[in-house]
């Protein structure tokens, strides 16, 4: 039987774990997704995979059910461990055979690897300065031996380089060159490279995750490869289309007409027009984590985690900072009570869900959704008075990019619509609850499919996968205030649960997503009502 090793028995570097925290690199972000998935989707299927990772590395009750499901087994290895004494050390925790060992790094993505043929090594050209393994071949495709290259040279004219995916055809015969070389990976392959024809398998698709330029470079691959209706990304730019002309059209009009002071924590307009029917606007694409990332897949502390929140802050500050000419309230108004009450009709025209009909959360009586939606009115404020400022009005997790280096938060596709006027202005305590809807509504986790959803009858349950930085931004979050409006008031928790109403027609595609929306807008309805 094939034994197959995803080895991920170390954290990531130094580069890597200040954006991320200390995560093995399977378990590294990519978009909704955490690596191994994708790795999984690559070389699973053919008998039971073997995921490496360190003994410290605490795997989450969802990890842990969605590996088994995948039919996985972890093998936790002891941490200081150099690469061939971790396989060494993972061969002999499973007990391994003599049968064929396919090794594939934890920081790798190879589209099309050689999963049924063995005593190949896949390799690539090497596409930056970092160190690599080339390798030596003869006439023939052999490989005769690897080379280590360091980092900032350039290595032999021609040779390949090890991608991360091995197949060798004698596990015992690995185990013995790995001892041999007394845990030096590359000794090992070349002691066991003098006794078997091993030969080269060019990379169909090799993505590299190891290092912070690949990483983003990867991440940007993974994205594109998927169908996009609305984003074009190239490396350089980012375009966004649609045949929605007033959407596209406002977005890009508060891209130009925002301040400078605003403008600094945005992403950079580079042009905008029309093509094939469609209008667009391009942005500078930046090579940056997403919020949603971190918060739902990563491991960051809690001081950088309070610095996000902290540029967070200043940057709905300077919004605050440019007035108007109009009235918050009435903007609120537009964006929250009306819309949901248009949401809510819908949702019940197009699914049939009665939204008069009363519910429960875990077995206490709730109101109907139509009667929530109702009594969340007099707790939007649209009485208090405020005078209009800038509004982003989408300022989620998705939304927004951070970049350690300045400390500063990026904040992409603005709403630029309120109602049906384009314009740059709306209220504060609309772009507090968005913010919000991800830190206390955990949205990113319901769109990742991370938590738990329960329903018998009417009767609704919810629960979340437990995230360390949660506690603190939301603790963070009540402490602060901008422009005299606290982060979690009554007014911008009665938003947050009305934008968890007015959400779920949206998702008519996905109904699991749905009862999601519902059985959470119950939970912080719950909680507001307790407040």
């Amino acid at each position: 039987m094939t034994v197959r090793l995803i080895m991920s028995g170390a954290v990531v570097g130094q580069e890597l774990a200040a954006e991320f925290g200390p995560l093995p690199p399977s378990m590294l972000p990519v978009g909704v997704q955490k690596l191994y998935e994708l790795q999984l989707a690559a070389v699973g299927g053919h008998g039971v995979v073997h995921l490496v990772l360190p003994e410290a590395h605490a795997v989450s009750p969802y990890d842990s059910d969605r590996l088994a499901a995948l039919g996985v087994e972890i093998v936790p290895i002891p941490e200081g461990l150099r690469l061939g004494e971790a396989v060494v050390y993972a061969l002999n925790a499973i007990g391994a055979g003599d049968g064929p060992v396919h090794i594939l790094h934890g920081d790798t993505l190879i589209s099309d690897p050689p999963l049924d043929q063995a005593d190949l090594i896949v390799g690539g050209q090497r596409g930056n300065e970092y160190a690599w393994a080339e390798m030596e071949l003869d006439a023939q495709g052999r490989v005769l031996s690897l080379v280590n290259s360091a980092a900032g040279e350039d290595g032999h004219e021609g040779w390949p380089v090890a991608t991360g995916y091995f197949a060798f055809a004698s596990g015992l015969d690995l185990l013995r060159s790995l001892t041999r070389m007394r845990g030096d990976f590359i000794g090992g392959v070349n002691h066991y490279l003098a006794e078997h024809a091993v030969s080269l398998a060019p990379a169909q698709g090799w993505l590299d995750f190891g290092h912070l330029q690949t990483f983003f470079q990867s991440r940007l691959a993974v994205t594109t490869a998927r169908a996009f209706n609305t984003v074009r990304i190239d490396g350089l730019t980012a375009r966004k289309s649609s045949a929605d002309q007033a959407k596209i059209w406002a977005e890009t009009h508060w891209l130009q007409e925002a301040p400078p002071t605003v403008q600094v924590y945005c992403g950079r307009l580079l042009g905008f027009g029309a093509e094939d029917g469609r209008v667009f606007y391009e942005t500078e694409y930046e090579y940056l984590p997403v919020l949603s990332e971190l918060f739902v897949h990563g491991a960051v502390g809690r001081k950088p985690w309070l610095r996000i929140l902290a540029s967070c802050q200043d940057f709905l500050a300077a919004c605050a900072a440019h007035r108007g000419t109009g009235s918050g309230d009435a903007a609120l108004k537009l964006l929250v009570a009306d819309k949901t009450q248009a949401r809510l009709e819908a949702f019940a025209r197009d699914s049939g869900f009665p939204i008069d009909q009363p519910l429960s959360l875990e077995g206490r009586p709730m109101p109907s959704l139509r009667a929530i939606s109702e009594a969340l009115v007099p707790a939007y404020g649209l009485e208090a008075g405020r005078p209009d400022s800038i509004l982003h009005g989408d300022f989620c997790f998705s939304n927004i990019l951070y970049d350690s280096r300045v400390r500063r938060i990026k904040a992409i596709d603005p709403r630029g619509l309120v109602g049906d006027k384009p314009t740059i202005y709306g209220d504060l305590r609309y772009d507090l609850a968005k913010l919000a809807h991800s830190v206390v509504g955990r949205y990113d986790q319901i769109i990742a499919g991370r938590c738990a959803v329960t329903v018998d009858g009417s009767d609704y349950a919810i629960a979340f996968e437990e995230i360390a930085c949660q506690p603190w931004l939301q603790a963070g979050l009540a402490d602060l205030t901008i422009d005299g409006v606290a982060g979690l008031s009554s007014e911008v928790r009665a938003i947050m649960v009305s934008l968890f109403l007015s959400m779920i027609p949206l998702h008519a595609d996905r109904p699991d997503r749905q009862k999601a929306f519902v059985a959470n807008a119950l939970r912080l309805y719950a909680e507001l009502e307790a407040a």
